[in-house]
């Protein structure tokens, strides 16, 4: 009886402990159509390979030289690329799912990256 009443114990709280949410899974090959900033047409792929927290990769436009993926950042919903632009500024892709689970994108170029001194309080 005392078998019973651990084996019980011990499923009621594996059944109560939360189970981790998979990330998105950003790995492979993504077509894409967009504009660029000055409303032109473009296409190409994005390429990403690697592994959680060491994702790297390219984003390719017809006509142009492969942007670098510099950071791959992960969700349960998406993922936001970090990519350097040919002038040395940094773009973003953010992609996600929608609430009708179709993937959802946009991209845009971040501003100038202003240095920030920082720590972790203790």
């Amino acid at each position: 009886m005392r078998m019973l009443v651990l084996a019980l114990a011990l499923v009621t709280v594996a059944a109560g402990q939360a189970r981790p949410v998979p990330l998105f899974e950003p790995v492979g090959t993504w077509t894409y159509s967009t504009q660029d900033d000055n409303g032109n047409a473009i296409s190409g792929t994005m390429e990403i390979t690697g592994t959680a927290g060491a994702y790297t990769g390219t984003i390719n436009t017809t006509g142009e030289e492969p942007l670098k993926i510099n950071e791959v950042l992960t969700s349960s919903n998406g993922m936001v690329v970090l990519a350097t632009l040919s002038n040395g500024a940094v773009a973003f892709v953010k992609v996600s799912k929608g609430p009708d689970g179709k993937i959802e994108a946009g991209w845009g170029p971040l501003g100038t990256l202003i240095p920030v001194t920082l720590a972790r309080a203790k």
